[in-house]
């Protein structure tokens, strides 16, 4: 069977979270199922579903239960931190087991001193070992592990099972740029991330898609479409419209995945917008904010549009 190509717009799903601080897995489902109604066709697991403060059994748990109430409507891609091979291909293989379709895979801090062959060679081992499709996920702000594009570029073209590269440093578009140019084959999948905040740019320089938060994923798939139909200008005007939420959210982590909850909780989609503690301090005034500028930007007629 040939693996799954990724493209499009795959949204990092967010980790509901009760009063308990436990995983919600009725909120979980809620999502799923709106991110299957307005028709997306991946979900992803990260960063943005707080995995770091998640025990693996939770993790799993989540992904199987994912996988159940999407019923084979959306592709599943699991999370793994790559601080081993031997220790990431056991983890992988528990992700497989979930009925995921993909795993990504993004290398622990702890790699950060290590040469780059070597973190390269350990990914080529759990790719060869598992047999499942691989998404590397380049994030060095977050890992402290900076891999060169061409690093990447040799993973994505010559290593087994590693069938996507999420790049996502702070300039994404840029490294996007570098990686595809070592590319023999430009039409391999080569994603953005970041909260799609060089989504334009990311695109212009051969990008197949990004991964945003879940919170209004239909834009985003919105300004992909005008881009493919060589509508530049519609695109740039619809994403200069949302540019105000993505600088907001853009302060740190805490305030983008309180955002994506909050956003998600005002569509109905949730109940509750908190964070697995512990996490850094939230503005008390982000709220208001926030809904300052749906009002400012029209947020509830953008949805409309793009519904």
């Amino acid at each position: 069977m040939s693996s799954p190509y990724l493209d499009g717009v795959i949204p990092i799903a967010v980790m509901p979270f009760d009063e308990n601080d436990q995983v919600d897995l009725k909120a979980l489902k809620s999502e799923i199922d709106f991110l299957v109604s307005i028709g997306i066709k991946w979900v992803g697991f990260g960063f943005g579903s707080e995995v770091y403060t998640l025990a693996e059994s939770e993790l799993i748990k989540a992904l199987t239960y994912s996988g159940e109430v999407a019923k084979g409507k959306i592709g599943i891609i699991g999370n793994v931190e790559l601080n081993s091979a031997k220790g990431a291909i056991e983890r992988v293989n528990s992700i497989k087991a979930t009925g995921a379709t993909m795993v990504m895979m993004r290398p622990g801090g702890m790699m950060a001193a290590a040469p780059s062959a070597d973190v390269a060679a350990a990914f080529r081992e759990v790719g060869l070992a598992c047999g499942f499709p691989i998404v590397i996920q380049d994030a060095p702000q977050n890992t402290g592990v900076n891999l060169s594009p061409q690093v990447l570029a040799d993973l994505l073209e010559n290593a087994e099972n590693i069938d996507s590269l999420k790049i996502e440093p702070l300039s994404p578009a840029t490294k996007i740029s570098e990686v595809i140019k070592n590319l023999k084959d430009k039409n391999l999948s080569v994603i953005g991330g970041l909260g799609a905040m060089e989504l334009i740019h990311e695109i212009k320089r051969g990008s197949k898609g990004t991964m945003p938060g879940p919170a209004f994923p239909e834009v985003f798939r919105e300004i992909q479409n005008l881009m493919s139909a060589g509508d530049e200008a519609s695109a740039r005007k619809l994403f200069n419209r949302i540019l105000p939420l993505l600088v907001l959210s853009n302060r740190d982590m805490s305030t983008f995945l309180f955002m994506q909850k909050y956003l998600l909780k005002r569509r109905g989609v949730l109940s509750r917008s908190n964070l697995r503690s512990p996490h850094s301090a939230l503005d008390p005034q982000l709220p208001l904010e926030i809904e300052e500028m749906l009002v400012a930007i029209n947020y509830d007629k953008i949805l409309k549009e793009c519904s």
